[in-house]
């Protein structure tokens, strides 16, 4: 198992997370401190890839524990390892100074070369494993994105905290080509954020 952290990098344990020793930590070989999310290749455990930073509200995060309004870091993007965390390479390349971070990473259920991350600057989509990315959905502060399990063409995200510009739950049905926000049954708006989870034997 892997568990990321807010300011300690990510860590490993090859024993189940049972007995004082358990996790390590493991050197990316970058100067990170917070892993917001990972994703590991369905087909391939050795493939992994990792979100960094930890924005809750766009571009406003000065870190500490005592502002809520300012708190969490910045991230350089998406990290890969394909050799089960030995060694790591930059997949979405940010930097600091770009005020940016992940929120989720999602992997296509049955071609893991196409892999989507909700981010800071919206929704992003890569069709070969993370060599290029491109902006699919451009809705700020995108904190969740899952894949409909046996329809992976549809794609659900949430955006927004703090009242972001067109907070809101959206859908795609083709991929990320288009994108609709849902209204039915949900608040007209809100001020935090979202996360979402798909019940796999009832997908809908």
């Amino acid at each position: 198992m892997y568990a990321g952290s807010a300011s300690g990098g990510l860590w490993k344990t090859t024993v189940g997370g049972v007995g004082a020793d358990a996790w390590d930590r493991v050197e990316t070989g970058y100067p990170i401190l917070a892993v917001s999310s990972i994703a590991l290749d369905p087909d391939d455990s050795n493939v992994i890839y990792i979100g960094t930073g930890e924005a809750y509200r766009y571009q406003t995060s000065d870190g500490g524990e005592l502002n809520r309004l300012t708190r969490g870091s910045y991230g350089i993007g998406i990290l890969k390892s394909t050799d089960g965390g030995d060694s790591w390479s930059q997949s979405l390349d940010w930097t600091y100074d770009q005020n940016r971070g992940i929120w989720m990473i999602a992997i296509h259920p049955t071609d893991s070369n196409i892999v989507y991350a909700a981010t800071t600057e919206g929704i992003y989509k890569s069709t070969d494993a993370g060599g290029d990315w491109t902006l699919v959905h451009d809705v700020i502060m995108g904190t969740d994105v899952r894949i409909h399990p046996t329809d992976p063409e549809t794609v659900f995200s949430a955006h927004g905290n703090f009242s972001s510009e067109n907070h809101g739950i959206y859908r795609t049905t083709d991929g990320g080509g288009s994108w609709t926000k849902l209204t039915d049954g949900l608040p007209a708006s809100w001020s935090g954020k979202a996360q979402l989870a798909i019940a796999m034997p009832q997908p809908n």
